[in-house]
């Protein structure tokens, strides 16, 4: 009697251990501190076939979390979600006050994430029950006079290119992430008390990376920042382009990536930098012909490849010299960052496709249109797919849809999110409101 009872009692705890492992699984956006970007599976070589598809009330612009049995993500209807790998079913949801544009870090069971409601919230990755909250300093939209030449001149107008938050890193019991308050955080990730708090010029949803004890982070102010992650302090700034004129050409919207003692980063000056990352002096740099380049990078060996808006490359560059490997046409302008996968970098565009490509000569292996964009309810695509600018831009067409733009482009299922990749499975979200995983 006494052996069944021992064998019952070890059957249970093992169950408990087994049911409870999955929450020490820590990850964020771009998988780690340094944002690397690359995932341990086996690569999708072959066109892939959907496995499920979620539907949430608003765009995903943010990239999907993920443990070992379940994903993490949050949605523009302002709610956070929690689905089961295997199926898409839903575990749990949590309504904050606005919608959910950071890619959320996950560390010991807590979930981290913002919101355009100016609160920063942790919640348990088991339940979504909260674990604390903080009200940062507020959050907004990158705005300017006259932006992208809206006219009048002289008013005021939201950047509609704005679509991510800062998503927070986490790091030694620390939550680091910015606002659009233009402050940027450091919160004890136990309570939720802050640590320290430091203040730019400019809206910051630049999502940080950590190295060498430092915090690294853009602003729309123009500056790269290196702070000391204890204390907040500055040790260096590194000033890109700037654009008082259009404010097109200014602005880093993206996020750092270090590899070795280098920190990469795109700016909207249109230039990708490579900068020392314990000095902040520049090494090099790449002009990308005043096209945006506001993903963040992927290095494999002694390549660094990354992505452009509206030319619509991905672009490969010996990374210690800036000289040029390969450049690859897309069909759609590029916001989203590429993942790598051992020798296949993914990646996805605004016209809603998702392509995967031989990372050696920039080979597109397949690519992967949502139905949306096949469907293409506003004719707003060419023949071969590519967005007719004509069209979409075009006062009438407006007028004749009674839709924004920026409306009809988003309805072909723009990809802005990076794709994670997990056992052979591709998961990403898109801006018609639906979370993918095809395999």
């Amino acid at each position: 009697m006494k052996k069944i009872n021992l064998l019952v009692f070890l059957i249970i705890i093992c169950s408990c251990k087994s049911q409870n492992s999955q929450y020490n699984f820590n990850s964020m956006f771009r998988g780690d501190i340094t944002h690397q970007g690359k995932y341990v599976s086996a690569s999708i070589i072959r066109q892939p076939s959907p496995k499920w598809e979620f539907k949430t009330g608003g765009p995903v612009n943010s990239s999907v979390e993920v443990d070992e049995q379940n994903i993490y993500f949050g949605s523009g209807d302002s709610n956070f979600y929690s689905l089961k790998q295997s199926t898409g079913e839903l575990n749990w949801k949590f309504k904050t006050g606005s919608g959910i544009y950071s890619t959320a870090a996950l560390a010991n069971g807590i979930i981290y994430f913002g919101s355009y409601d100016g609160i920063f919230y942790a919640l348990n990755a088991g339940d979504g029950s909260l674990k604390w909250s903080f009200k940062t300093d507020g959050e907004k939209h990158f705005s300017a006079p006259g932006i992208h030449g809206h006219l009048p001149k002289d008013s005021i107008f939201q950047d509609d290119w704005d679509f991510f938050l800062s998503s927070p890193a986490f790091d030694d019991g620390v939550v680091y992430f910015g606002t659009g308050s233009g402050y940027f955080y450091a919160l004890d990730a136990a309570t939720g008390k802050e640590n320290w708090k430091f203040k730019t010029d400019g809206v910051i949803h630049s999502s940080p990376a950590i190295a060498f004890n430092y915090v690294y982070f853009g602003s729309w102010d123009t500056y790269m920042y290196a702070l000391n992650k204890a204390t907040g302090q500055e040790e260096w700034k590194f000033k890109t382009g700037i654009d008082t004129v259009r404010f097109n050409q200014t602005g880093i919207q993206g996020s750092p990536v270090i590899s070795d003692s280098t920190l990469f980063f795109g700016c909207r000056d249109s230039h990708l930098y490579a900068l020392n990352a314990i000095n902040g002096k520049l090494l090099w740099k790449r002009f990308n012909d005043f096209s945006w380049v506001s993903s963040c990078p992927v290095i494999s060996d002694e390549k660094l490849i990354y992505t452009t808006g509206d030319t619509r490359y991905l672009i490969a560059l010996n990374k210690n010299t800036g000289d040029s490997i390969y450049q690859v046409l897309s069909k759609g302008w590029i916001m989203s960052s590429p993942s790598l996968v051992n020798n296949i970098v993914y990646y996805g565009d605004l016209n809603g496709f998702l392509y995967a490509n031989d990372i050696s000569t920039g080979k597109q292996l397949w690519t992967y249109q949502l139905e949306s964009s096949k469907s293409d309810l506003y004719k707003i695509l060419g023949k071969d797919s590519v967005l007719n600018y004509d069209v979409v831009f075009s006062n009438q067409k407006r007028k004749k849809e009674n839709k924004t733009s920026m409306e009809m482009l988003m309805n072909l299922g723009s990809i802005h999110s990076s794709p994670v990749i997990k056992d052979a499975v591709i998961y990403f979200g898109s801006a018609n409101g639906n979370v993918y995983a095809l395999q």
